[in-house]
């Protein structure tokens, strides 16, 4: 005959499995941000990881033609900026040979490198828009006369070429060969102008763009990374630098097109002339940011601030 004990059915009670499911509830809710914590590190230095090898790129470019890689012309310009020219240094060729007559327009509808895209973001593939168009998330940086200023970038002329006396002062600057032709038009620039210090200047950092449109693009996002001078591929100092979520808040005065930022949580990721990659924070001195982007300003910058 059983006791009444050893009658008793094996197994939880509601009263316990509604414990067991509120503690692991709780230590998914404790894990979570640990694991975005760690997934956004590695996304970060993948990021970081981009700049070098555009930076290594950029001066194979330099070294083999003896000067920087041009910025181009105009938006949508056929002869291309940066981006383009650095295919062959990044182990492009193929895509490189695409154009056709040395116009870069048919390579906006075929992928970019990988390296164009931070993860944090959007992947290579997962980017076809504004009409079949691949983009870019990485532009070059040109400075403003002072902060807040609208002066450099365009200097007044956005589709012609009245801009061609003017003198652009950041690495990568506004100019390049005519399609099909020797005829260099605009500022050449090279190692040698960067006077202020190649650790000192920013040549290359990551664009504030909208989270609603990361894969469809944008008015600034269209043309990807086979436009020519256009804010898809170059990005302004004159602005402060903000995270992604302020894309279209009040105090960026519209100008979201033209300014630097990430989707990382404290700031951007920023390649220097000497080839270095460095964390900049958003709260940035504007002044600061902004001397950074000219290669011959003669301003003291004080690398600890940023």
């Amino acid at each position: 005959m059983f006791s009444p004990l050893q009658r008793r059915r094996s197994g939880f009670t509601l009263i316990e499995l509604l414990v067991v499911i509120a503690i692991i509830a709780i230590l998914i809710g404790l894990l979570l941000p640990a694991v975005q914590k760690i997934r956004e590190a590695a996304n970060r230095m993948k990021c970081s990881n981009n700049l070098k090898q555009m930076g290594l790129a950029i001066h194979n470019y330099h070294d083999t033609n003896g000067f920087m890689p041009p910025g181009g012309f105009n938006p949508w310009g056929a002869e291309g900026s940066w981006p383009y020219h650095i295919l062959t240094y990044i182990e492009q060729d193929n895509l490189a040979r695409q154009n056709t007559g040395n116009n870069v327009d048919p390579l906006r509808y075929r992928s970019g490198p990988s390296i164009y895209f931070c993860p944090s973001r959007r992947t290579a593939k997962a980017v076809q828009a504004q009409g079949g168009r691949f983009l870019m998330d990485y532009a070059a940086s040109t400075p403003a006369d002072s902060p807040n200023s609208w002066d450099q970038f365009w200097y007044g002329d956005i589709w012609g070429m009245g801009w061609t006396n003017s003198t652009y002062r950041g690495v990568i600057a506004r100019g390049g060969y005519q399609v099909g032709t020797s005829n260099w038009i605009g500022t050449q620039s090279n190692l040698a102008s960067v006077t202020d210090g190649l650790s000192n200047t920013m040549v290359v950092s990551e664009k504030q763009l909208n989270p609603q449109a990361y894969f469809s693009g944008d008015w600034h996002d269209d043309a990807g990374w086979a436009d020519g001078w256009d804010p898809d591929v170059m990005r302004y100092t004159g602005f402060q630098p903000n995270p992604d979520t302020m894309y279209n808040k009040p105090q960026n005065g519209g100008h979201e097109g033209y300014v630097f930022g990430s989707a990382h949580s404290s700031g951007i990721n920023a390649l220097f002339g000497d080839g270095s990659v460095r964390h900049i924070r958003y709260s940035i001195d504007l002044t600061l940011f902004n001397n950074l982007g000219d290669k011959a300003d003669g301003a003291t910058v004080n690398m600890g601030g940023l």
